[in-house]
């Protein structure tokens, strides 16, 4: 059993650990104790005889001069100094992805204070209807070290992954191993692997279960192995329970994964067990209860978010410029203010009005630095990929008479990506495209792949060099991310301001470094506020603000999410020690100010202050609201 089967193991069965302790109630450290407990038992009874990796080859595999010799060589080098440095910002720095802190993480809290997983019904309804198998591989991180430290380490193992998984994947396809080597390193240079590789972020993460998919399938049809065909099942099933956007990948997989029917069907009651299996740690659950609450699959029947497209070919268009700009995004912009600009002006131009009516979230702006939140490709990648498009093109047919013209089966899968794709693209209506269809990118390369001027561009020299060039990209961006930053940018900042260097770059910088270094705990001169015995907090922020900082320390205090029932009124504040809440929260809420809110709890405001929680918005004024008794809250 290899460390891919572990993985997808694994996450299947914390997914499934997740779904049970809430239906009896139990999810909290010693359900998660027992049941990683049982895992471990377990393992040796999955691992079929001779499948297990025996110790001998983990120590040939991870032995010094052996290892030595690989990361000699420039690719994978590059791809462990990027591995290195991920995994040094994980460590040095809190995690400050703003949707995993804004809903992602809170709910998993919600959930542990109740027990078990529940419908929250917040304002910000995202904690409810978006997919929870992120969240599935946290909670027991979370619940059982009470901190947020260790979260990261999901994603490092997935980039970890990502080089092997790439080349067994490809070469199952059909992809030359010549080829397959040097993409298996040079794919996780893009943008939005290496900058959330150290992060939360929910989006690559999903790849290593697109890739394991085409890998089992590959091995079941070749060895007519069920065991193969069970694992391709879970992880096609845990890659559309990580994150809806993913589902359009099924009709690739399906093609691939149509052969193994013959195969699964030979053992049909363990097949009907291991589907079942596949329903629950796929988005099927969440799209139940969102059906069952909202009326609506997807969780927003109204299209509230305004990410829903009525017009395909509006999101064809939209996507197809969002996608294309952040596969070109440089590593340093430091003309993004200007680019934005004129990106607004191109939006408002005449004959992109429909495109934005019908695409309200279109947003072609540019960051100085490219972050993991929104980023794609990036321009390194993007350019060695269109450097070998056009290589089979126009390179000359003189070499490699070894190999056929093209791969068939690893084009048509491709283009089966492209197909799932034009459906993304034709039906999601976001802004950030380029960073969620991360697990779409190994599929969309396939065809370029696929073809036998690759085979020969990488014997190059010329090929080789500008590849290296290319997976250097992102390092500049990677040293100087303001989540994470790998050099004394304070120290940089402070010596310019002194010397009087770049002032508009630097009070930017400043804002940027500043509001990212407090976001973690952007909360914290709240928290220090409140009343020593306060244990409840009843939340009143906005839509996209995050109450994160209020749960501090985990497992001590619980936040309620203070939502009006139908009709208006103010919800029961009976057991609420105190309310926290920002102006533009209490005014969509209640349609009340904070002073208007207190009089009508019979309470005071406290304290009050301005905050930034993110580097592109104003400051918002947020309130503390006490009991006047200085108690609790009676109604």
């Amino acid at each position: 059993m290899n460390f891919y089967t572990i993985w997808v193991l694994l996450s299947a069965w914390l997914v499934c650990t997740g779904w049970f302790l809430s239906l009896f109630k139990q999810l909290n450290a010693g359900g998660y104790v027992i049941s990683l407990l049982l895992f471990g038992l377990l393992m040796p009874a999955l691992s079929r005889r001779g499948t297990l990796t025996s110790p001998r080859k983990i120590k040939s595999a991870l032995a010094w001069s052996k290892m030595a010799r690989r990361f000699r060589r420039p690719f994978a080098l590059i791809w462990m100094i990027y591995l290195l440095l991920a995994l040094l910002g994980g460590v040095l720095y809190p995690p400050t992805n703003y949707d995993a802190l804004c809903y992602r993480i809170p709910r998993i809290l919600h959930w542990w204070g109740n027990n078990e997983w529940s419908w929250i019904g917040d304002i910000n309804d995202r904690m409810d209807f978006s997919a929870v198998g992120f969240e599935w591989l946290m909670a027991p991180l979370l619940i059982l070290f009470k901190s947020d430290r260790l979260l990261f380490l999901i994603n490092i193992i997935s980039f970890a992954m990502l080089p092997g998984l790439i080349f067994s994947s490809f070469v199952g396809l059909g992809i030359s191993k010549r080829v397959s080597w040097y993409w298996m390193w040079i794919l996780p240079c893009a943008y939005c692997f290496v900058l959330q590789a150290g992060s939360i972020g929910n989006d690559t993460f999903a790849t290593v279960y697109f890739l394991s998919a085409i890998l089992f399938a590959c091995r079941a049809i070749k060895k007519s192995s069920w065991w193969n065909a069970a694992m391709a099942l879970l992880s096609a099933a845990l890659l559309t329970g990580a994150k809806a956007t993913n589902l359009p990948l099924l009709l690739p997989l399906l093609y691939i994964m149509a052969p193994l029917w013959k195969i699964l069907i030979k053992r049909p009651f363990i097949t009907l067990g291991v589907i079942c299996i596949g329903f629950l740690i796929s988005f099927i659950p969440i799209a139940l209860f969102n059906f069952k609450h909202c009326g609506d699959w997807g969780g927003d029947p109204h299209n509230h978010h305004k990410v829903k497209i009525s017009n395909p070919l509006v999101g064809m268009v939209g996507n197809s410029l969002q996608i294309v700009i952040g596969s070109f995004a440089p590593s340093i912009f430091p003309m993004a203010k200007s680019w934005d600009g004129k990106a607004a002006l191109l939006l408002d131009m005449p004959q992109l009005r429909l495109i934005v009516h019908d695409f309200p979230r279109l947003s072609l702006d540019l960051g100085e630095l490219p972050i993991e939140e929104g980023a794609g490709l990036g321009i390194g990648i993007t350019a060695l990929i269109v450097a070998s498009g056009l290589g089979a093109l126009f390179l000359k047919r003189e070499s490699d008479k070894s190999g056929p013209t093209v791969s068939t089966g690893a084009l048509v899968f491709g283009l089966l990506c492209w197909g799932a794709l034009f459906v993304y693209m034709a039906k999601m209506g976001s802004e950030s495209s380029a960073r969620l269809i991360s697990a779409y990118y190994p599929g969309l390369l396939l065809p370029v792949l696929a073809m036998r001027s690759e085979r020969i561009l990488v014997n190059r020299r010329w090929w080789r060099i500008v590849a290296i060039v290319c997976a250097l990209a992102i390092l500049p961006a990677v040293l100087l991310s303001p989540a994470r930053p790998m050099l004394p940018i304070q120290s940089m900042i402070g010596f310019a301001k002194k010397n009087h260097l770049l002032s508009s770059i630097t009070k930017r910088a400043g804002t940027v470094y500043a509001v990212y270094g407090d976001r973690s705990d952007a909360l914290a001169i709240i928290r220090n506020q409140l009343p020593a015995l306060t244990r409840v907090i009843g939340f009143a922020g906005g839509g996209n603000e995050s109450e994160y900082s209020l749960w501090k320390p985990f497992g001590e205090r619980q936040v309620v999410d203070l939502s009006p029932p139908e009709g208006g009124a103010i919800p029961s504040l009976i057991g609420i020690d105190c309310i926290v809440g920002s102006e533009k929260g209490i005014q969509e809420r209640f349609h009340l100010t904070a002073s208007e809110l207190a009089d009508s709890a019979n309470g005071t405001v406290s304290w009050e202050g301005m905050l930034s929680l993110m580097a592109g918005q104003e400051p918002k004024r947020w309130q503390v609201i006490v009991p006047s008794d200085g108690h609790s809250f009676k109604q």
